[in-house]
């Protein structure tokens, strides 16, 4: 998806402050005894963090963390789906921490990921009329083939969803979007290569768990959004009643 498609929402984040990061949550005592034994790591850069620091990020990473100017992005009139929501450019430290995630085995990447976007998104994914409410059923992370689940240990967006459930109320559902063929990874395709890559990979599995719900798409990073598309398409062919999405950070190119 390029960016001449994207409708950008007015809402300007431009100066909120990474210091509000560092606000977003506060440790429990079994955690900060926890951390007296193994101290925390900061996500983006690996060292050693005070053992009462209420995010695993230091405070060098986490003044180039970097925001989008929006957090909402609406995909072309005719898509599966209907809005993007996201935090974070995929540069700078968050691109390190994402990349760790993805090839450094530190798996709790993902929750920290999450409790740093989540305040920030939170209004966009409750309802418009009622703003206690959550607006989707269920949430489902986009799938791994099972070989290449099996050589990373893990799904990233199975656990990103996992931390999102904890937050939102709402019952994350693995292995409903499966993908059937094990095809080459997006991040080393060219855009037109992008397109045509995923055609047909994606199926849903129980289509009963996804019929009338609405359905909030979880993945690591958005690029062109054609992984999001064809697991949405999937979902839509399933039944959905609609399909957005949450990814942690967009990276953006020409």
């Amino acid at each position: 998806m390029n960016k001449a498609a994207m409708k950008r929402n007015k809402e300007d984040s431009t100066n909120v402050s990474a210091e509000v990061l560092m606000q977003t949550r506060r440790i429990s005592k079994a955690e900060y005894f926890l951390r007296l034994l193994f101290p925390a790591r900061c996500i983006c850069c690996d060292r050693i963090l005070p053992f009462d620091i209420p995010l695993e990020i230091c405070d060098e990473c986490k003044k180039d963390i970097r925001f989008l100017r929006n957090f909402e992005h609406i995909f072309p009139a005719g898509s599966n789906i209907r809005k993007v929501y996201s935090a974070f450019e995929y540069e700078g430290n968050v691109r390190e921490a994402i990349h760790r995630l993805k090839f450094g085995e530190t798996p709790h990447n993902a929750s920290v990921l999450v409790d740093l976007s989540f305040p920030f998104l939170e209004s966009f994914l409750k309802n418009e009329t009622f703003k206690s409410v959550m607006k989707y059923d269920i949430i489902i992370p986009t799938p791994l083939h099972p070989r290449r689940k099996r050589q990373r240990g893990y799904n990233q967006s199975e656990l990103i969803a996992s931390r999102l459930s904890y937050h939102m109320n709402v019952p994350a559902l693995k292995g409903v979007l499966v993908k059937k063929i094990n095809t080459p990874p997006q991040s080393r395709l060219g855009r037109g290569e992008r397109l045509i890559n995923l055609v047909g990979v994606f199926s849903v599995k129980k289509p009963g768990l996804v019929k009338g719900r609405r359905i909030l798409l979880v993945d690591d990073i958005m690029t062109t959004g054609s992984t999001l598309e064809h697991c949405a398409k999937a979902l839509k062919n399933a039944g959905a009643a609609y399909i957005d999405a949450y990814v942690v950070a967009i990276r953006h190119r020409s």
